[in-house]
């Protein structure tokens, strides 16, 4: 019998049905294995990261600065202004300005006793080391005494070694003199004659820094209330003048010894030292008015500070103004870059205030002492 050839077209058929079918499954497959891995990736997938913190440049920096004031095109505004109208502006707005001051503990002490000289006729000197507002001080009460008596004569003069009494008293105009000869016309008061005449405020500040030949000169004034002016004559002081010293201890470099003739002319002595630590936590915020740093910062810089007056091996401490320059930078280093560690800024920052501002002991490095002084409130590094 013959075969019948079906044997082959059937295997045929079955390849290529086959080849419909495998598709089918293969795509079925490949499907569910694609939705898995889009579920697994979805829940593995991370959140975003946060856009890191853009760090202010120089430029940024200074120009965001208020003590600048940059107009709209960031210049100054006062660069078109002429120097005639500055002068005007400034001496005007330095009239108006008014002073305002942290006023308790030993500065609330102090201001009564100088109310009360003043209603007494006596003459007050305020003792202490430099930088703890014995100027601010002075000139508070000046403002507020201009308050009550509307006289707002204030006259003051820093002196040193090369004062004259001529500084105080005045001069006399070359040119005015071979003119008109030795008058009042040629004359230019100094600021003591200025205040004895207005019945106002003489501030004698570091008084101790002028020679004695200097300080001799203010035995006339304070005791008969006159000053003779050469070639004019001698005149009295108005009612209502008022004469306050100011000094820094005898023992500290380039003063001198304050004479007993003076000394004796002074009949109230005001003893400042460095205040507490909330009163002067309080200035350095008082005087940081647009840079701010949190409560924590501020007793760290308190802290560094004080130290200097402790050490075994500061001669010369920090002042003030070395805690209110301090709080400045940190608080520009903050808003340079936000994310920054508060520490390594502080660290980085007091070496460069403390370097100039302490003395160290002789044969004692000042570096070597801040690094110490650094360590001690912060840590190492």
């Amino acid at each position: 019998m013959a075969k019948k050839p079906v044997t082959k077209n059937n295997k045929t058929n079955k390849t290529q049905k086959s080849p419909n079918k495998t598709p089918a499954k293969t795509g079925t497959k490949t499907t569910a294995k694609t939705s898995k891995t889009t579920k697994n990736a979805a829940a593995k997938k991370t959140p975003p990261k946060e856009p890191k913190e853009k760090r202010l440049d120089n430029l940024s920096i200074l120009k965001s600065s208020p003590y600048l004031r940059l107009n709209d095109k960031g210049q100054l505004n006062q660069k078109q202004a002429s120097l005639k109208d500055l002068f005007e502006k400034n001496l005007l707005s330095q009239k108006e300005e008014k002073l305002e001051i942290v006023l308790t503990g030993q500065y609330e002490k102090a201001l009564d006793l100088m109310f009360e000289a003043d209603a007494s006729n006596l003459y007050p000197i305020l003792v202490g080391p430099p930088g703890i507002g014995k100027t601010t001080l002075c000139r508070y009460y000046a403002q507020s005494r201009a308050e009550i008596t509307g006289n707002d004569s204030f006259e003051w003069i820093t002196f040193d070694e090369s004062t004259k009494p001529s500084h105080l008293i005045g001069s006399f105009n070359p040119a005015t003199t071979i003119q008109k000869g030795f008058s009042f016309e040629a004359f230019n008061p100094g600021p003591l004659i200025k205040a004895m005449l207005n019945g106002g405020l003489f501030l004698a500040n570091e008084i101790n820094r002028a020679t004695e030949y200097t300080q001799n000169s203010l035995l006339e004034p304070l005791e008969e209330r006159t000053l003779s002016i050469p070639h004019i004559g001698r005149v009295k002081s108005s009612p209502g003048f008022f004469f306050i010293g100011a000094m820094n201890p005898s023992e500290l470099v380039g003063t001198h010894r304050l004479g007993e003739a003076l000394k004796d002319r002074f009949n109230v002595w005001i003893e400042l030292d460095y205040p507490d630590k909330k009163t002067e936590m309080k200035i350095i915020e008082h005087n940081n008015p647009y840079y701010k740093v949190e409560e924590s910062i501020l007793e760290k810089i308190y802290l560094i500070i004080n130290r200097t007056r402790t050490h075994h091996q500061v001669q010369t401490p920090a002042s003030l103004r070395s805690g209110i320059a301090l709080a400045r930078l940190t608080g520009v280093a903050q808003k340079r870059n936000k994310k920054a560690d508060t520490h390594k800024i502080l660290r980085n920052l007091a070496s460069n205030v403390l370097f100039g501002a302490i003395q160290a002991k002789p044969g004692v490095k000042a570096k070597d002492v801040i690094t110490n002084i650094i360590s001690q409130v912060l840590g190492s590094a």
